[in-house]
This record gives structure tokens, C-alpha cells and sequence, in this order.
């Protein structure tokens, strides 16, 4: 991960901060005056971390691109600057299919106290690297609105005094970059399918984090390490471990804390807490920087803690299971039973033989959603959360039912603008894309409703 760890040492931002008054009394001349106990001064600044996301693509090898400012926009248009390498920040480069199943810090800093309705994103050098590595990466030029991403939030977001808040943006690869044209002719676009998740105090992430480092101190050896980015060692963050935590040594086969040593280079996998302050809790621990990441596809029944994987790149390998493994998938922990023939899975470990990986975690992909676009036809029940689309083919209808904690996002294309919306934002005429299920009863189930509420020219 190329942008790693730059929150972590929490180093102030170059934000103009309001300087915090001080009330003070002065008692008379007699020798009985009692001393005014000053009141402690109010905190004016709050904590803000930014994450990047994404959902998964498969017609890409890789999808990089540079975050190259972030900034939070509030009443009046005030703004506080996250970071921007025109002040000399160096871009956040990102590749977001390496983010399916996980997140990537950004920037983390002090802003000032308020409440915001915006968080402005602006991206550069959007590229798609095909999977025939014969083929030229592709770079998507212009980019909507010069790379600007704005995202609404219409109740607006606290930053509180001496709290922080964490900022998770999905940036859906798969809902974002569309084709125009057809044939040989085919271009690629990119519309902002972006959402944002908004995480308080005593509040988790919800996806996890995988960060790569080294061990410094404070080490402690009840269970607590700091956790330093290999290509900046002064950014660092508090790493906690417990009864749960799995470690695995250099060559992936399960340890336990007594091998965390100084210096030595670590994977943590982990959710990021914030109670009060930023923490990792792990979950897993691997020792030695010898692991790797695989995807593929579950071709064999799990028996004998083995399954035989057919990697991205059509080479076999056998996954060895073992006591310690983790297992997830998008909704959180679960069991090694949810590693099925045929399962999508992403498997973290040491390969110890060329056709052999010890996992220590394995990550199980969700299915992906059946899409249907096409236009509103007709009045929308806002009550039921119920309409009809007109397909795109102009001649079919479907009856659609939106889940009551469906994503509606309202996309201005043009303007590069998305605006979480609500079932009263729907309306007849509007064109629209819609993923979800397809139950018996022959209704769409749409769990994401995405609106083009882009201005007619």
C-alpha cells in the first residue's frame, strides 16, 4: 500500500486554528482573597481520518489513481484543508482493486471544530491496466469536473472538541467506470459512484485494514505494540493484540506474541477503534514480511483443513487451513464453513512450497448483484418503497421493490457531485441503475439505487 501510514502520526494539519481564550480574575489587595481556580481552556480543533475503499472489478487487473487533495466544506463555503500537493503533500496513490476487501488510510489531522456538509475529493491519473499484460493501460482524460468528487451530506457531520471522526469513501470501481460506444470504438468514462460512511467516537470502521510495517517501540509484552510504516518510520500507530488475535511466524505457521520482536517487519489485519483515542485492534498478526495475497476460486470441497485454489492467473495452489486461520466476508467474521466449492476468495499467507500457501486469513467474496437500468415509469410509493422501471430496451417493465436500507445516491455526472438520497428522492422519468436480487415472487429486490440527476443540456 503506497499510501500507508501517513495519518498515523497524527501531525497537525496547516489548518488556521482558533486560539482558545482564557478567563482570569484578579482579586483585591487583602490578604484573605481567595485564589479564582482558572477554567480549563475550550478545545477548538478535532481529529478527522480519511479512508479509501472499493467494490470489486473484475474486468481490471489494476485501477490506480491519485487522491491528490482532500478538503472538508461547511457553512459559508468554509473550508479546512485535509492536504494538497499544491501546499507540497505528496498525492496518495491508490489502487483500488487492492482495497476490495479492505481499506487504505489517507490523511488524518486536526481540523476545526464545526459541522460540515461536504467532503471534496480531487483525483488525478484515473488508469486501467488490463489483465493481458500485452495490453496498454488505458488513461481516462478528461476526468468530470477536473477530478473534483464532491459529496453531500445533507444533515451535515460533526467534527467535536477533542473527538474524532473517521471517514471511510467507497469508491466503486465497478458502478464507476463505464463503456460508451461499442466495438473497437468502445471508450471508457468515469462517473463518480462514491459513498462515504461516517464513523464517531466508540465506533469501528467496518471494513477491515491491512497495513504493512515494522515494530517499534512501545513494545509491551501484556499484548501492545506501535506499528511504523516501513517507508516512514516516524508515522506510526498503536497496535493492540488479545485472546483472539492470531499471529503467524516468518514461515506462516501459527506463534504467538512472544514473536513480535523490535524491528521486525509485521502484517496486521485489524479494525480501526476510536475510544477516544485511534487504535488498531488486530486480529491477525504475521510476522516476517513474507506474506502474500491471493485471489481466485475454490475448486475442490474443503476436507482435511485443504482446498485447491485456481488463482487469477490460472496456476493451482493448495490452501492449507489452519487452526488459527480467520475467515470473512463483507458482513464480518464467520466460520470456515463459509468457504464453499465454487466460493470467490481472496487467501492472506506464505506460499511454502511453489504450489502450497499457509492462509492465515481467508476472505470470502460475496456474489455479485444482478443490474437493471432503465427509466421510472410511473408514481413512486414512497410508503411500500415500490415502483416500475421501464427497461432500456423500451418495451419491458419490471415492478421494483428498494430495501429499506437500500444506498440511494443522487449523481451528477456532469458536475461530479453525489448526494446521499432517500426513497422521496425518486420520481417518475428519472434514469436510473439499480443492483440487487432477483427473488421467486419476480420483483427486483435493489439494494443500491443509483439516480443520473445530471441538468438536461
Amino acid at each position: 500500500m503506497n499510501a500507508l501510514m501517513r495519518y498515523l502520526s497524527a501531525r497537525p494539519l496547516l489548518l488556521a486554528l482558533t486560539t482558545a481564550m482564557y478567563l482570569t480574575a484578579c482579586g483585591g489587595g487583602s490578604s484573605d482573597t481567595v485564589p479564582v481556580v482558572e477554567p480549563a481552556p475550550i478545545a477548538t480543533t478535532g481529529m478527522f481520518g480519511l479512508f479509501i475503499t472499493d467494490e470489486p472489478s473484475e474486468d481490471f487487473a489494476e485501477i490506480n489513481l491519485d487522491v491528490v487533495k482532500a478538503v472538508l466544506i461547511g457553512g459559508d463555503d468554509a473550508q479546512q484543508v485535509l492536504f494538497d500537493i499544491a501546499d507540497g503533500d505528496d498525492p496518495r496513490e491508490v489502487d483500488l482493486l487492492d482495497l476490495t476487501n479492505f481499506n487504505e488510510p489517507i490523511v488524518f489531522g486536526e481540523v476545526a471544530v464545526g459541522t460540515y456538509t461536504k467532503l471534496r475529493l480531487v483525483i488525478d491519473n484515473l488508469e486501467l491496466v488490463p489483465h493481458d499484460p500485452e495490453a496498454d493501460p488505458i488513461l481516462i482524460d478528461p476526468l468530470p469536473a477536473n477530478g473534483k468528487i464532491d459529496l453531500l451530506d445533507q444533515d451535515g457531520f460533526d467534527v467535536l472538541p477533542d473527538a474524532t471522526l473517521l471517514a471511510e469513501v467507497d469508491i466503486d470501481a465497478n458502478k464507476s467506470i463505464k463503456v460508451t460506444g461499442a466495438g473497437n470504438s468502445g471508450k471508457y468514462k468515469f462517473r463518480p459512484v462514491v459513498k462515504v460512511q461516517f464513523t464517531y467516537e466508540e465506533g469501528t470502521l467496518e471494513k477491515l485494514t491491512r497495513v504493512e510495517g515494522f515494530v517499534s517501540d512501545p513494545l509491551d509484552p501484556a499484548g501492545s505494540f506501535s506499528l511504523c510504516a516501513t517507508e516512514a518510520s516516524e508515522n506510526c500507530v498503536d497496535v493492540m493484540t488479545g485472546i483472539d488475535t492470531s499471529f503467524f511466524d516468518i514461515d506462516g505457521a501459527p506463534t504467538d506474541f512472544t514473536g513480535v520482536a523490535l524491528e521486525s517487519p509485521v502484517v496486521v489485519f485489524g479494525l480501526y477503534q476510536v475510544d477516544p483515542d485511534v487504535i488498531l485492534d488486530a486480529i491477525v498478526v504475521e510476522i516476517g514480511g513474507t506474506a502474500e495475497q491471493v485471489k481466485g476460486q475454490v475448486v475442490s470441497d474443503p476436507m482435511a483443513n485443504k482446498f485447491l485454489l485456481l488463482a487469477e492467473d490460472d496456476s493451482d495452489l493448495t490452501v492449507e487451513l489452519q487452526t488459527n486461520t480467520k475467515y470473512f466476508d463483507a458482513d464480518g467474521e464467520v466460520g470456515p464453513d463459509a468457504v464453499v466449492l465454487g466460493a470467490a476468495v481472496e487467501v492472506e499467507g506464505v506460499i511454502s512450497e511453489p504450489d502450497v500457501i499457509r492462509a492465515a486469513l481467508v476472505f470470502v467474496e460475496a456474489d455479485d448483484d444482478e443490474q437493471l437500468s432503465g427509466t421510472i415509469n410511473g408514481t413512486v410509493d414512497t410508503t411500500a418503497g415500490t415502483f416500475e422501471l421501464l427497461l432500456s430496451d423500451g418495451s419491458t417493465t419490471v415492478m421494483v421493490t428498494v430495501a429499506s436500507d437500500a444506498d440511494i445516491l443522487l449523481v451528477d455526472e456532469a458536475a461530479s457531485v453525489v448526494t446521499r438520497g432517500s426513497i422521496d428522492d425518486l420520481a417518475d422519468g428519472q434514469s436510473v441503475d439499480l443492483f440487487g436480487t432477483t427473488p421467486s415472487d419476480g420483483m427486483f429486490d435493489a439494494n443500491e439505487v443509483i439516480v443520473d440527476v445530471t441538468p438536461a443540456t
